[in-house]
């Protein structure tokens, strides 16, 4: 993953456009990795394929809300302990879900991070 950092409070998700995600004036496509201040796509990427120790390190987060797409899936044991071995907390949702709850917490300051399918 190839990330952008993004000035303060230029980290909400503005919502879904042409296959994928915008965040701030930009689109990521097809996956879309967020946390306060970067963001990147994550190509290839499939919901079948998650392993934590394989996504970017976005530096002091201690909630990973996973987007599973339109309908919310379960993650994988495996993936939720790689997660835990990393500090973080999974919460899985729907993909809509997951960004408007990123938002929410981003602005309440929270050490957050998403991971959008």
């Amino acid at each position: 993953m190839s990330g952008v950092r993004l000035e303060p409070g230029a980290s909400r998700i503005a919502g879904r456009a042409a296959g994928g995600w915008v965040v701030g004036n930009r689109l990521y496509q097809p996956a879309l990795w967020v946390t306060a201040g970067l963001a990147g796509s994550l190509p290839g990427l499939t919901f079948p394929d998650l392993d934590a120790g394989r996504l970017p390190d976005p530096g002091a987060i201690e909630l990973l809300l996973l987007g599973t797409g339109e309908r919310l899936l379960q993650p994988a044991r495996a993936f939720v302990e790689g997660a835990r071995l990393r500090g973080w907390r999974v919460e899985a949702m729907d993909s809509a879900a997951a960004a408007r709850t990123f938002n929410v917490l981003v602005a309440e300051e929270r050490l957050v991070g998403a991971l959008i399918l």
